[in-house]
């Protein structure tokens, strides 16, 4: 079953790095417009995640608990092993900005620094990065911005995994429509933090979790009987809807509601993965197995990225000159390949020797806690 997906792996690959390349753009120039609507792609792995954990989801009554805590705990060492990792990484690398700022008589502490706090605030920040609070205490996301969306995730997952059995399908949409209060509550109430770095914290986060999360579910739910609908017409009208996303993000860039794209995002990308759904791919063969490599280090790049891009810009600076100066275009080149190579190789490593080990115990735990329903 996992094989008939893997084109979907390819695809959370790409959006990985392009959610890469929109970080790399934004955090050095306003020049480029053209890239800002790649953060969308944000609400597509939302869309992807309940899309592949559907089997994973309590669904009936009975045992509810036991499934439940069987659930969490798969969640719990899928997310955190690499976050874990991600964090550590971004301590360090907030410390080596700091200490070249200061090289260069810049007392300014750089983006997401602890500086200048007391001893207890700088342990709750600490805790509540690791916990993946982070869309409840921002100075934690300011660690490593893109885990926001794995903190509203965890939320969402925690929300679902307990509530969705609720009249099969009928709970699903349920969760779905509060899930769109949230999102609107968030984006008429919040408006002064959205306009400053987006709606990725608070309400309007875990609102864009649970639509993009739930449509996923209720996709998979009904597969089959969704299948009529997947054919080349509806596969271009998919891909037509993803592609005009940066055009409307052009005509509402400098408007303060510009954010309400995100309402009607995830059901687009929820179209696009029902359509990419009916492809194959041989895993044997060199498409697959490309496809599949796309996946398994699509979380690394995510997760990665921001720090090392950080200190990237840090250290090797930022072209001067408008957008017309080709400096720029290599620049973005460079770094964004660049940096897709090193957060590969440190996906690599950290997979092995911190992933493997930490999932080997999760599934002992898991087995222990999931014995009593016969899994």
């Amino acid at each position: 079953m996992e094989n008939r997906f893997l084109p979907l792996d390819g695809l959370r690959g790409l959006a990985a790095i392009g959610v890469l390349s929109f970080h790399v753009v934004v955090s050095a120039t306003s020049d480029f417009p053209q890239l800002d609507s790649l953060y969308l792609l944000v609400d597509f792995f939302f869309v992807l995640s309940g899309f592949v954990l559907w089997p994973s989801i309590p669904q009936e009554r009975r045992q509810l608990g036991r499934a439940y805590g069987a659930f969490t705990l798969k969640r719990v060492f899928r997310f955190w092993p690499l976050v874990i990792v991600a964090l550590l990484i971004a301590t360090f690398v907030l410390q080596l900005e700091r200490d070249v700022f200061m090289l260069h008589d810049n007392w300014d502490p750089p983006f997401g620094y602890v500086t200048g706090m007391s001893d207890l605030h700088k342990v709750g920040i600490f805790a509540s990065a690791y916990l993946l609070l982070q869309i409840w205490v921002p100075p934690a996301l300011y660690m490593n911005v893109p885990l926001w969306s794995l903190s509203a995730e965890w939320f969402a997952n925690l929300i679902y995994g307990a509530l969705s059995w609720l009249k099969y399908g009928i709970g699903i949409i349920g969760l779905i429509v509060v899930g769109y209060g949230m999102l609107g509550w968030g984006l008429m109430n919040d408006t002064e933090w959205i306009d400053g770095i987006g709606p990725i914290r608070g309400w309007e986060a875990l609102g864009r979790a649970m639509i993009g999360f739930g449509l996923g579910l209720l996709l998979r739910k009904n597969l089959d009987l969704l299948a009529r609908f997947r054919n080349w017409w509806m596969l271009v009208i998919a891909l037509a809807l993803v592609a005009i996303l940066p055009f409307i993000e052009k005509e509402t860039h400098f408007d303060s509601y510009r954010y309400a794209i995100t309402l009607y995002a995830a059901p687009i990308f929820a179209l696009l993965i029902l359509q990419v759904s009916t492809f194959t791919a041989n895993p044997n063969g060199r498409w697959g197995k490309f496809l599949a490599f796309l996946g398994t280090y699509s979380f690394g790049i995510y997760v990665f990225h921001q720090p090392l891009m950080q200190a990237w810009n840090t250290i090797m600076g930022t072209p001067s000159g408008g957008k017309y100066n080709d400096d720029w275009i290599w620049f973005f080149l460079l770094e964004a390949s660049g940096l897709t190579f090193v957060c590969i190789l440190i996906t690599f490593l950290a997979r092995r020797f911190v992933e493997a080990p930490l999932q080997k115990l999760g599934k002992k735990i898991i087995a222990r806690v999931s014995a009593p329903l016969g899994k």
